[in-house]
């Protein structure tokens, strides 16, 4: 005999389906905003690939301040979603093509 599914069952497995999914690039661009602050002027987000954060630094001193603050970035960044997913951020010294 076949399994009965309630229509509660099915009320629910529609809802989990239909569920609105908000862009995390936007929230992503409006996070990042938000914690860096007077950083913005010296680290462009350039791009993002499977969890890690390109950021192009514009100068020295501020490649190497993004790179002793990253864990902090990481993790206050990954406050902002449900599931953490950002795993590092990468310095690069000029925008992909």
């Amino acid at each position: 005999m076949r399994d009965l599914v309630t229509p509660a069952a099915l009320l629910g497995a529609f809802k989990k389906r239909a569920e609105f999914r908000v862009d995390r690039a936007a929230i992503l661009n409006a996070a990042w905003d938000r914690e860096i602050g007077a950083w913005s002027r010296h680290w462009e987000l350039v791009g993002l690939k499977r969890g890690v954060l390109f950021v192009k630094p514009g100068s020295a001193p501020a490649a190497q301040e993004l790179h002793m603050r990253e864990t902090e970035l990481v993790e206050s960044l990954n406050r902002y979603f449900a599931k953490p997913w950002i795993k590092r951020i990468k310095t690069i010294l000029t925008r992909p093509a």
